[in-house]
């Protein structure tokens, strides 16, 4: 009797699959399509469970058969999704989430276990202390519950800091799900560290490659930026660090973490370094007002990667001006206390590649003594960023040397220069029509701009980095971001 039944299973299963083979074949895949196929999975998933076959064995010879192919209608839902705002909301269940929040222990741990949809596998994340988890389900949206978890692997462990919980505060509530742009990962990463970043949705993994030939080039581009609703936006100070600057200096305009094409005619400069080597201090000074967040710490203070465009002023006195569209990117810095090497790098490699071209100049900033792991990571950069083949385009900063004698400086540029393998002696004339004719234009320096420091003290370090920042050799070559020739190993 038992046989009989599983033979009428089979058969079921196979006219209910027919059923969704039919309406793909008459209405395309699309909403009504995926609705019947979740129903129809629903029906067999019952049939199989009261018989003794397995259900996956046959359900995907059933569907081989009737060539259902499960990856359309998992692309179909994600494109609802991408069409929604990159945001979390809405957050009505907020307040009773961060109620369930206050029954974790400070011990926190980052854990995944394996889910297979459709014969598509992937990892559902969450944090748990032990009893309690959080995570970001498809179709509940963020939830809290204590049930019993099995089979997680835990990834890292970490502590409840009130950074933590501020993040929590951020995320509690949201339900704007989706696997390549919101998904769980994204959100347990961005509570741990800050960071929103799903190593499933990097370049090349199998779960990216399901959808991304589906993804318009702007969709593509915010896989692992942060949702709208998460950044927490500064309102630049207007007042100027320096009065005597006047007008040599970039006037901000925007600060964005995408670029559009209409950007792509900028001059663009990329800030690289360890974290607390003074990046985002450097660039302050570049605009003359504080438009990035600087403070020195092991933990960085940027998380995402942050585009601050300008406009700077070019100009000989009496003769002509004119005015050029600038890119500065703020880079998370490497590492950090909180944030792995591999994923500090995948989002720096990442997100200049699918926002940007050409590069014009790359910053790279240390401060301090320079440990292995800053050299290792610099070098790898160097060589994704051709330094050999564009050595003109290349900034090296000891920053943070304001305390510093004059031979103290001099030997820590030998110093970095040695560690770093680079050519301290770099450098370039000038062309003519930034006000200093048959100048040359050094591109290793020690500087150093302590908070407060009167202009007469910053002012000729302040002239040396804008010197090597924004003049460009006669002969300038801009470095093409290519993905296949500027690939990290």
């Amino acid at each position: 009797m038992k046989d009989e039944y599983d033979m009428i299973v089979i058969i079921i299963g196979g006219v209910l699959i027919g059923i969704t083979y039919i309406v793909l074949r008459k209405f395309g895949i699309g909403p009504v399509t995926i609705m019947c196929f979740s129903c129809v999975k629903m029906v067999w998933n019952w049939l199989v469970a009261t018989s003794r076959l397995d259900a996956k064995l046959v359900w995907n010879w059933l569907v081989a058969k009737l060539s259902v192919d499960t990856a359309s209608l998992l692309v179909e839902k994600e494109k609802v999704n991408w069409s929604k705002k990159h945001d979390l909301l809405p957050k009505a269940k907020r307040d009773f989430q961060l109620e369930q929040f206050k029954n974790f222990r400070k011990q926190l741990r980052m854990c995944y276990y394996d889910v297979e949809i459709d014969g598509h596998k992937f990892q559902q994340h969450f944090v748990t202390d032990g009893t309690w988890q959080i995570e970001f389900d498809d179709g509940k949206g963020v939830i809290i519950h204590n049930s019993p978890m099995f089979d997680e692997v835990t990834t890292d462990e970490f502590v409840l800091t009130p950074e933590v919980m501020s993040r929590v505060h951020k995320i509690c509530g949201g339900n704007n799900y989706s696997l390549v742009l919101r998904n769980s990962e994204h959100l347990c990463r961005y509570i741990r560290s800050g960071a929103w970043i799903s190593f499933q949705m990097a370049r090349n993994t199998p779960l990216r490659a399901i959808f991304e030939n589906h993804m318009s080039a702007d969709q593509r581009k915010l896989i692992n930026t942060m949702p709208n609703d998460l950044i927490f936006e500064e309102e630049p100070s207007d007042e100027p660090i320096y009065n005597e600057v006047g007008d040599y200096h970039v006037q901000f305009c925007q600060s964005k973490e995408i670029l559009t094409d209409a950007d792509n005619d900028a001059f663009n400069i990329l800030f690289l370094g360890p974290t607390g080597s003074g990046k985002s201090t450097l660039i302050n000074h570049l605009y003359n007002q504080d438009v990035v967040k600087a403070v020195g710490s092991a933990s960085s203070v940027t998380r995402s990667m942050t585009y601050i465009q300008g406009e700077a002023m070019w100009s000989e006195p009496g003769k002509w001006k004119k005015f050029d569209k600038v890119n500065i990117i703020d880079s998370v810095g490497f590492c950090d206390t909180e944030l792995p090497p591999k994923q500090v790098h995948h989002m720096i490699k990442n997100s200049v590649k699918m926002n940007m071209t050409y590069i014009d100049k790359v910053v790279i900033t240390c401060s301090g003594r320079i440990e292995e792991p800053h050299y290792k990571a610099i070098k790898k950069f160097m060589k994704w960023l051709t330094y050999e083949d564009h050595k003109h385009n290349f900034v090296f900063i000891w920053n943070k040397c304001d305390t510093l004698s004059d031979q103290e400086k001099a030997e820590g540029l030998v110093d970095m220069s040695s560690i770093l393998g680079t050519d301290l002696n770099m450098q370039f004339i000038a062309p003519s029509g930034y006000g200093r004719l048959d100048k040359s234009i050094k591109l290793n320096h020690c500087l150093g701009f302590a908070p407060g420091a009167p202009f007469e003290e910053v002012e000729k370090d302040l002239q040396s980095l804008k010197d090597a920042v924004f003049v460009r050799d006669v002969n300038h070559k801009r470095i093409a971001v290519d993905s296949e020739a500027c690939a990290i190993q």
